[in-house]
């Protein structure tokens, strides 16, 4: 688990400013669309949450891969 840990703090060492929003924003988007799966009072914007949600988790999932393929 340590190793583990060690592995996640490298990467984030490669990380910008503008990479840790886009984690940011894609924590909160993912607990967003868990609010509204309980409260049906939004559920008409959930697309835009979605969308959110979707484009900032593959913008990091791309980020990680890259600097992992870079460093490797």
């Amino acid at each position: 688990m340590k190793h583990l840990f060690e592995k996640m703090n490298g990467m984030m060492k490669h990380f910008t400013i503008l990479d840790t929003g886009m984690l940011k924003l894609c924590l909160i988007s993912a607990g967003i669309l868990l609010g509204i799966y309980f409260f049906d009072s939004l559920s008409g914007v959930i697309w835009l949450f979605w969308t959110l949600f979707a484009l900032s988790w593959l913008y990091i999932v791309i980020k990680v891969f890259a600097v992992y393929w870079h460093r490797n």
